[in-house]
């Protein structure tokens, strides 16, 4: 599992940790049944305080990714093939609000990044 935080970003860092997370999940990276570790051992490997990981596990959890077993641990969720592609046209709606603002912000036209897009699909 990967996590990379970017401390000097505007995104919260417990965002960054479900994003990064989730789209691990979402690609197979962290397959079904896949133990995560605790969140004092992400907080103490990102030198980080345990709040951030703590909020991200339980947005995780709240919506589907994961699953808190007492006494085990925390454990990637089995989605059905629906949610699965659900999640995955969620996420891919997130990236392309981003990239059109991101764009926007630049000045480059809706079709100037349609064209953008086609080249480097």
């Amino acid at each position: 599992m990967d996590i990379v935080i970017n401390q000097t970003s505007e995104i919260p860092i417990y965002s960054q940790i479900y994003s990064q997370i989730s789209s691990q999940i979402i690609s197979g990276t962290l397959p079904p049944g896949t133990k995560l570790p605790g969140i004092r051992q992400i907080s103490n490997e990102l030198r980080i305080s345990v709040i951030p990981v703590k909020m991200a596990w339980e947005e995780l959890d709240k919506n589907g990714f994961i699953k808190t077993i007492t006494g085990s641990g925390t454990f990637v969720n089995q989605l059905e093939n629906h949610e699965l592609q659900e999640k995955q046209s969620q996420k891919a709606q997130e990236l392309i609000k981003k990239l059109c603002k991101e764009a926007k912000e630049s000045g480059i036209s809706a079709e100037q990044l349609i064209e953008l897009i086609k080249a480097n699909y």
